[in-house]
C-alpha cells in the first residue's frame, strides 16, 4: 500500500522501495539538537534565521553556528547522525552518506487531501486507516463516538476474515492478527445501533490497512530498538520514531507516537503539525483542523513565522474539505504573507496558484 511516502531508494538497511501519489518531492532531514545559537537557510532563500531542535530540513537548506555553538543533523537515511561544530556553515547532507531523494507530503498541496473524517453523526473509523500494521499483536480498533448510541456492530472483512463483534463503547481489540495476509486489503466496518454505518463516511473507500511483509516488520523493529543508543531527549527519540514509522506507512503507529507527545502538553510544533499532515492525508478531517490549530497557537506564541505559515496552509486544506472555501482562502492569504516574510518564493508562488484555483472555484468571492 505504501500510503505516506514513495520512490525511495537507499543503501540504508532502513529505506524501502515505496509507490503512490505523493504531492511533492523533499528529502528529509531533521535538527536533533542545538546548542547556542545555530540558524538554517532554507534553499530560495536569502538570510539566515535561528532554527529550533526537532525541526525538519531539506536537502538544500544550509545551517550556520556561531562561536561555542553545536548542532547534530539526522539524515534522510533515519539512521546516520552528523556534529556540527562551532563558526561552521554548511548544507545539512554535508556529513550525511550518499543517497537518493526521499518523498514526504508537503503541507498546503491540495493533491494530499482525503475526504472523511467530517460528519459526527457517523461511526466513521478512526484506526486503523489508511495504514499498516505490523500484525505482531492485537490491533485496537476506534471509531467515531455517535451521540446517544450505545452500542456498535463492528467487522474486519477481507482475505481470511470475517470477524465481528458487539460493542458497548468505541473501540475493541481485533487479536486475529496471524490470519492477517501480509499485503492484503482489510476494512473496519462500524455500524451504529441506529443504523449509521461507517461505510457512510465520505473516506470509507480509502479507510483500509494492511500488514506489513515479516522483512519489514524486521526493519522497523531494528530501527526503534537502536533510538535510544543515539543519545537523545526524550521527545527528539518520539520525533525520530514518528518518521520512521512514517517512512513504513505504519501511520497509526506515528499517529500514537505523537499523541502521546500532545497528551504530555508539548511546545513542539512538529508534533501538531505532523498530526494534522497525517489525519488530513488520511481523511480524518475534523482531527487534522484541531491539530493544525494547536500548531498554529504554538507558532504564534513563539513567533515561528515559517512554522506559522506551514500550519496555516496545511489548515486551509482541511477547510477545503470541509466546504468552509472562503475560510481556506483567507488562511492561504496569511501564509502567502508569512512565507514572503521568510523569503521562501517557492512556496508563495505555489499558494499563489492556489489562491486563483480556489477563487475561480468559487461562487462567492471571499478576497
Amino acid at each position: 500500500m505504501r500510503i505516506y511516502r514513495a520512490a525511495l531508494l537507499s543503501i540504508s538497511a532502513l529505506t524501502l522501495i515505496f509507490s503512490g501519489s505523493i504531492a511533492a518531492v523533499a528529502s528529509e532531514f531533521r535538527l536533533l539538537e542545538a546548542q547556542g545559537t545555530v540558524q538554517v537557510k532554507p534553499q530560495g532563500q536569502s538570510r539566515y534565521r535561528r532554527v529550533r531542535e526537532g525541526r525538519q530540513l531539506r536537502l538544500g537548506d544550509r545551517l550556520r553556528t556561531t562561536q561555542n555553538a553545536q548542532a547534530r543533523i539526522l539524515c534522510d537515511d533515519l539512521t546516520s547522525i552528523w556534529t556540527m561544530y562551532s563558526n561552521q556553515e554548511s548544507g545539512v547532507a554535508e556529513g550525511c552518506p550518499p543517497s537518493p531523494f526521499s518523498t514526504r507530503l508537503r503541507v498546503g498541496n491540495q493533491d494530499d487531501n482525503t475526504p472523511g473524517g467530517s460528519d459526527r453523526s457517523i461511526p466513521y473509523v478512526i484506526t486503523p486507516r489508511r495504514t499498516a500494521v505490523l500484525g505482531t499483536e492485537p490491533i485496537a480498533l476506534r471509531w467515531n463516538p455517535v451521540v446517544e448510541v450505545e452500542r456498535y456492530f463492528v467487522q474486519v472483512v477481507g482475505p481470511e476474515i470475517n470477524w465481528e463483534k458487539q460493542v458497548e463503547g468505541t473501540q475493541v481489540l481485533f487479536d486475529e492478527v496471524d490470519a492477517l495476509v501480509p499485503g492484503a486489503e482489510y476494512q473496519v466496518i462500524v455500524e451504529a445501533n441506529n443504523g449509521l454505518s461507517s461505510q457512510l463516511d465520505e473516506g470509507a473507500e480509502t479507510a483500509t490497512f494492511e500488514r506489513l511483509y515479516v522483512e519489514d516488520i524486521e526493519i522497523i523493529q531494528a530501527g526503534i530498538a537502536a533510538l535510544p543508543e543515539q543519545d537523545l531527549s526524550e521527545e527528539t527519540q518520539l520525533l525520530v520514531a514518528a518518521d520512521l514509522y512514517i517512512r513504513e506507512d505504519l501511520l497509526a503507529d506515528a499517529i500514537n507516537v505523537l499523541e502521546s507527545l500532545t497528551a504530555s502538553g508539548t511546545q513542539s510544533i512538529e508534533a501538531y503539525q505532523d498530526l494534522g499532515d497525517i489525519y488530513r492525508y488520511i481523511g480524518l478531517n475534523l482531527l487534522a483542523q484541531a491539530r493544525y490549530e494547536q500548531a498554529i497557537e504554538i507558532a504564534l506564541s513563539s513567533q515561528d513565522i515559517g512554522g506559522l505559515a506551514d500550519a496555516q496552509a496545511g489548515l486551509a486544506e482541511v477547510e477545503v474539505m470541509l466546504d468552509q472555501h472562503c475560510t481556506a482562502v483567507e488562511l492561504l492569504a496569511q501564509a502567502r504573507e508569512n512565507y514572503t516574510a521568510i523569503e521562501d518564493m517557492e512556496r508563495v508562488n505555489e499558494l499563489e496558484e492556489r489562491l486563483g484555483e480556489l477563487n475561480a472555484s468559487s461562487v462567492a468571492t471571499c478576497l
